[in-house]
């Protein structure tokens, strides 16, 4: 299946025809309506006295099957459709890298009930893994570095986009519409009207929207990808699956798996080495890791910031009780990462970090639109003036962090 690369890069998304192969299609609605039926019953095991007959499932606007959790013998070709010419294959053709792999793997279904619309957004955080603006030069420097898809297997219109808007920041007739009613159309918005078996791929910086929730029949697969081997630190960098389910796949999709699950861990080692590199106050060492994870010389500082965002993490993680799911991905990497560093380490990690993450925020908590939720952070503008070399003399000028 070839894809425009060209309309990806300027509208930010491409709609294809017959990702799921006629022939298939029938195959891969069983195997999804066999995991919904399991993930019904142990939804209705778990609820408690008080909630609806199906429990969360039925209580939710929009129901997700998560595969790696979901699926068992008799669904697992649900996961291998994820490695197609046409899902993976495709995801290849976009993204300049030596490796292209599942990020995560989902199906979104259809409530019980009509929930109506929900809000426009963009699906990242307020300056979360980094300002959009660093993103959006990341992704003109190096092309794409996260994809996410919607494939329908019924017809599906509820999915809206604004093209173009993965190029810049909200204007502000867009600021000014998503403050005042997030679920309305925006200008210049348009619904994606798929049919059974299509798809669209699209950049997750692009302003999108679920238009209507409601009872009407929807299974539509989603899946993300990310690359390795890529010329920078991709924004999506963590994932949302772990092993667990390889046992249910064909012996080829599971060394696929098997080698994927590889990578992953190699790029924590790398991270970890940095992190160690700024503990030890070694800028050579720091200078050489942060080649090696982000070899483009174009947008290092974007790189960094995320790499703020995952100490942080790091930080409450050896700090708190909080669930390592709640932190980062699917929490078992976060764990794997954290016994790299003990707690006074980590603590000196995050004093490093500290001037630039107080560059990166606004004096007060302010509520963005189309980002979700309140922040301190900046969640457009990249720190002025403020260069690798800078924020490797700002870690003798940190102040001391007082643990929480």
């Amino acid at each position: 299946m070839q894809v425009d690369r060209q309309q990806f890069r300027e509208e930010g998304y491409n709609i294809l025809r017959s990702v799921v192969p006629r022939a298939e299609l029938e195959t891969l609605r069983r195997s999804i309506e066999h995991m919904v039926d399991r993930r019904k019953e142990i939804s209705a095991q778990r609820r408690f006295p008080i909630d609806p007959q199906d429990g969360d499932w039925e209580s939710s606007a929009q129901p997700r099957l998560q595969f790696d959790t979901d699926c068992d013998e008799m669904s697992g070709s649900a996961i291998e459709f994820l490695l197609h010419e046409n899902t993976l294959g495709v995801s290849q053709q976009l993204m300049k890298a030596e490796h292209v792999v599942p990020h995560q793997f989902a199906c979104i279904c259809s409530g019980s009930h009509d929930a109506g619309p929900m809000r426009w957004h963009r699906d990242i955080g307020p300056g979360e893994p980094a300002p959009l603006r660093g993103m959006i030069s990341n992704m003109e420097h190096h092309g794409p570095s996260y994809l996410q898809w919607n494939i329908a297997l019924y017809d599906d219109s509820v999915f809206w986009i604004v093209p173009r808007s993965h190029r810049r920041i909200n204007t502000e007739a867009e600021h000014r519409q998503l403050a005042e009613n997030p679920s309305v159309p925006l200008p210049g918005g348009i619904p994606v009207e798929l049919n059974a078996g299509d798809g669209v791929v699209y950049t997750h910086l692009l302003l999108h929207w679920g238009s209507y929730y409601s009872s009407k029949m929807r299974r539509t697969l989603h899946p993300g990808y990310r690359p390795f081997g890529f010329a920078a630190l991709p924004n999506v960098h963590w994932r949302h699956w772990e092993p667990g389910f390889y046992h249910h796949l064909s012996n080829t999709a599971r060394e696929q798996f098997e080698a994927w699950d590889a990578l992953f861990f190699q790029e924590f080692d790398r991270i970890a080495a940095i992190f160690h590199t700024m503990i030890d106050g070694d800028a050579d060492g720091f200078r050489a890791e942060l080649e090696a994870l982000h070899p483009s010389p174009h947008e290092r500082m974007v790189s960094i910031v995320m790499l703020s965002k995952l100490a942080d993490k790091l930080y409450n993680l050896k700090h708190t009780t909080a669930n390592p799911a709640t932190l980062w991905g699917n929490g078992r990497d976060i764990i794997y990462l954290g016994n790299r560093f003990t707690l006074g380490q980590v603590t000196e990690l995050w004093r490093r970090f500290q001037p630039l993450d107080e560059k990166l925020k606004f004096p007060k908590e302010t509520y963005q639109p189309g980002f979700q939720r309140m922040s301190d952070y900046n969640p457009n503008d990249m720190p002025v003036d403020f260069s690798v070399e800078d924020f490797i003399n700002s870690w003798e000028t940190a102040s001391v962090t007082v643990d929480s």
